[in-house]
């Protein structure tokens, strides 16, 4: 967990390879479980900068697709929509995001 500028990111990292919907993630990959901020001030994208170089590997999110205000987010701090996925036994679609700390580099 981390809590900073009243921001939380909840994560992990797997431990073996996992599927993420139709996207397969590697072991050692980082899954973000949550993000939320208190505030609409810009300090949600600064902690996620700073978690994003902290862990320094590949972090993958999913989130429902009808959640565009969360997508937007997501794309405005270099994450990238990579597929699809589902709840509810397929009847809530979800898609899936990836930011690749090597992708940036380049």
């Amino acid at each position: 967990v981390v809590l900073d500028r009243e921001v939380i990111i909840t994560y992990n990292f797997y431990k073996r390879k996992q599927r993420i919907g139709d996207v397969l993630a590697q072991q050692g990959d980082c899954i973000l479980h949550q993000i939320a901020a208190k505030n609409k001030d810009g300090s949600a994208s600064e902690v996620l900068q700073r978690f994003f170089k902290y862990v320094n590997r590949r972090v993958y999110l999913s989130v429902r697709s009808d959640n565009e205000i969360a997508k937007r987010f997501y794309l405005r701090n270099n994450m990238k929509l990579i597929g699809g996925t589902s709840w509810a036994r397929g009847t809530l679609p979800g898609d899936v995001y990836l930011y690749d700390q090597v992708e940036e580099k380049v």
